[in-house]
């Protein structure tokens, strides 16, 4: 029951395209609060906050077609760690149809693992 009330929470979640903190999707390995960004707490953001829209992992579709791929944008022609922590810091960059905000204390952590998607033999998708 209780697996199946968190499995419902979580899609509700999903769908109502909320932010939530690091601390809220997992659990910090200790108190000390990281001075960059983790991957790790990246990833476990990017599955509970953005993968009802966007892939999140290499050589998935994303649900919405009008998302990028989360592969896609690592690859972005002169995205850094720090341009895409900028432009994640002010949702006002965001599409329109996106409507969505990431808290700052969640920025790092989705840069860097998108940063983490990055290949040198990166090809994008036929259009």
């Amino acid at each position: 029951m209780i697996k199946l009330l968190a499995i419902a929470l979580s899609a509700f979640v999903l769908s109502a395209c909320q932010t939530s903190t690091a601390s809220e999707v997992a659990p910090a390995a200790s108190d000390a609060k990281p001075s960059a960004g983790s991957a790790e707490v990246g990833f476990n953001l990017a599955k509970a906050l953005c993968s009802g829209c966007h892939s999140i992992a290499l050589g998935e579709v994303s649900p919405n077609p009008q998302s990028p791929s989360f592969e896609m944008i690592a690859n972005t022609s002169g995205l850094t760690l720090d341009t895409l922590g900028t432009w994640m810091h002010d949702s006002h960059n965001f599409p329109e149809k996106m409507n969505f905000e990431v808290a700052d204390e969640d920025v790092d952590h989705l840069a860097a693992y998108i940063i983490t998607l990055r290949s040198k033999n990166y090809e994008p998708p036929i259009q």
